[in-house]
């Protein structure tokens, strides 16, 4: 009687296969990861510039009130559908004049009047879940970024020594 052989793979075969995709694995998640908060970040100095365009255009539209928008709430859309005015100038989506947007968190608030009266903006974002004001800023979890009316974006590379104001790095 001749034996016949059996066919299909070797326990040994399977776990070669399976250390191969392990290995690719280990090395793919951390690049998805990295290009994720990338991802957000750019997202986040998109949204910093639209805000400062919106600043602009709410200039413009009201220039009877020679200030900025104190709040991203004004810059938004106005409730209900109604027609836009200085507390809801439809200039920003309603996602980011809520102040959050793709996973950052969005903090404006205005300047104190110059000798003119007029007073300036300053905008500042963090990842959702890192303090602003801490050292998370630059983590895993992104990097935290500033501007003003200045119109420039910076990125926020924490405190001073004295725990007060920021150290900005500009963006190219």
């Amino acid at each position: 009687m001749m034996c016949e052989k059996q066919r299909g793979f070797t326990i040994l075969e399977v776990l070669i296969v399976v250390g191969i995709i392990v290995i690719v694995a280990a090395i793919a998640i951390p690049n998805m990861l990295r290009a994720r908060v990338a991802a957000s970040e750019a997202g986040a100095i998109g949204a910093l510039r639209a805000i400062n365009t919106a600043q602009i255009g709410y200039l413009q539209v009201y220039p009877d009130l020679g200030t900025y928008a104190c709040s991203l709430s004004y810059l938004g859309p106005p409730l209900g559908g109604g027609p836009a005015n200085a507390t809801a100038a439809d200039l920003v989506d309603d996602e980011l004049a809520a102040g959050v947007k793709g996973g950052y968190q969005f903090y404006m608030n205005c300047t104190p009047p110059a000798a003119d009266g007029t007073t300036g903006y300053e905008v500042k974002t963090a990842p959702v879940g890192v303090s602003i004001t801490g050292s998370e800023c630059g983590s895993d979890q992104g990097r935290c970024f500033y501007t003003n009316m200045e119109g420039g974006v910076y990125q926020l590379m924490g405190t001073s020594g004295s725990g007060v104001g920021y150290s900005l790095a500009p963006l190219n």
